[in-house]
């Protein structure tokens, strides 16, 4: 600085103005340029300090998620097991269930039918077809004929099944509508005659 100074007063003397601007200008920019640098260096290594924090508390944050995560794991996968469980048990409750029922039909079978039940305040044949609303005399003789002689076996023929009969047995029975009659033959066969004539009471000529 000293130095530049004496230039200075040496170029003042001589006249040389623009070298002793320079010859002080220099050293105040380099000195502010130092400056800047220092505290733009400085910055940087606060920023620098706040991102590794930063860096760490993600870090702690995906080590946290990820500890989660497998425990999420661990417990589908015990989830998975007993859902499996259960469904073994579903699936050997069915089979019982099929096979009771199957012991109860048994069961049912074996036990004497009575003569006659009561329905609609009269008595009526046990296996009687006509007690089927829409299923008369000539109707029931068409259906023993083709092997349909019991409620039960009324109960399980289709009635489209029903139909081809009908319509084998000649034009004369072709105006007959059996949709109902299985239905009708179910709970005949299985002692609702309640049910019988409440549906009874709802159908037209057993339509």
């Amino acid at each position: 600085m000293t130095i530049a100074i004496i230039l200075l007063n040496n170029c003042t003397f001589t006249g040389n103005l623009p070298l002793a601007l320079a010859l002080c200008i220099v050293p105040f920019i380099l000195g502010w340029l130092a400056a800047w640098i220092f505290h733009k260096v400085g910055s940087l290594k606060s920023t620098i300090a706040e991102l590794s924090a930063d860096n760490n508390s993600l870090n702690e944050k995906v080590s946290g998620l990820t500890s989660d995560n497998t425990d999420l794991k661990v417990k589908i996968t015990q989830l998975d097991a007993e859902i499996e469980n259960m469904n073994g048990q579903i699936r050997k409750l069915k089979n019982d269930l099929i096979i009771c029922e199957s012991e109860r039909n048994i069961l049912k079978n074996q036990q004497p039918k009575p003569a006659t039940v009561m329905f609609a305040g009269k008595k009526v044949k046990y296996d009687d077809l006509e007690i089927v609303e829409g299923i008369g005399a000539k109707i029931a003789q068409v259906l023993k004929a083709a092997g349909i002689d019991t409620w039960l076996a009324l109960a399980d023929t289709g009635a489209d099944k029903i139909r081809e009969i009908l319509d084998g047995a000649g034009s004369a029975f072709q105006m007959h509508d059996p949709s109902t009659w299985p239905a009708q033959a179910r709970l005949a066969e299985n002692g609702d005659f309640d049910g019988l004539k409440k549906l009874q009471d709802e159908l037209n000529a057993g339509k």
